[in-house]
């Protein structure tokens, strides 16, 4: 598994438990929440970047 896919299925799984946790435990589930959205923003980063590859020059005669 790529990285930024990894990141981006473990910070949607901790930003969801977050706001379930949030409901009993405020502080800990802003914590969880904030880091899983991080996360999610990092993931989906790389993955964008990844996917757009240079085309390679053709060069004319």
């Amino acid at each position: 598994m790529k990285t930024g896919t990894f990141l981006f299925i473990t910070g949607l799984l901790l930003f969801m438990s977050g706001v379930y946790l949030s409901t009993y435990i405020a502080s800990l589930g802003v914590l969880l929440s904030v880091g899983g959205g991080m996360m999610l923003g990092v993931g989906s980063y790389l993955m964008g970047t990844n996917q757009v590859k240079p085309r390679k020059r053709v060069k004319k005669p």
